[in-house]
């Protein structure tokens, strides 16, 4: 977690003010789903979109024309943000400075970036597919990836729910502490320890 001046310059150059943002990560392609994002994020009202403008953080994957069509409206009054690809400077910084992180993936192997929100005290609303649901345990909002209306509904409630966001920060936070690279290690040591006794 970071504070609003720690991260200020960095919100500024990509045109977002500290806690009043929505944010997604990764490639924009067909798998993580941004299709149903958009069209979530369009059911929110639009005096609720001019507030807490959609970042999307990420590369332009394939595919990408059908979800840049369906972008475009909003990205042309400034509703969507167009971040590109951050570096590993910045994205920690633009994870701590969002509202939230909605990540309604279709496919994951593991999942870093509900991790990575969470680790910087961020709620997210997740996909409840793939590994997405034992990443974000009870910590996170879990929802059915193309129920447009559901993902709306998460969105709006975090938002308007100041209590739930700060609880579900909290809760992201003691959840991340449960990943971390030295627990991996003694764990995967483990296994090839049993391996070999076997």
């Amino acid at each position: 977690p970071r504070e609003a001046q720690e991260v200020h310059d960095c919100l500024a150059k990509h045109g977002l003010t500290y806690g009043h943002y929505l944010l997604a990560v990764g490639t924009l392609e067909p798998r993580k789903n941004i299709t149903s994002l958009i069209r979530a994020y369009e059911k929110i009202p639009s005096r609720v979109r001019r507030r807490f403008p959609l970042a999307l953080a990420g590369m332009k994957g394939w595919h990408y024309g059908e979800i840049g069509r369906e972008m475009e409206p909003l990205v042309a009054t400034g509703e969507i943000k167009l971040l590109g690809y951050l570096s590993d400077d910045e994205l920690p910084q633009v994870y701590a400075g969002s509202c939230m992180l909605v990540y309604p993936s279709i496919y994951e192997g593991f999942g870093l970036p509900p991790l990575e929100a969470m680790a910087c005290g961020v709620p997210v609303i997740a996909s409840n597919r793939a590994s997405l649901p034992e990443v974000v345990g009870d910590a996170g909002i879990l929802v059915e990836p193309y129920d447009i209306d559901a993902i709306a509904e998460a969105i709006v409630g975090l938002i308007d729910d100041a209590h739930e966001r700060e609880r579900r920060s909290h809760a992201g936070l003691e959840r991340s502490g449960d990943f971390s690279w030295q627990k991996c290690a003694r764990e995967t040591m483990a296994v090839y320890r049993q391996a070999l006794n076997d």
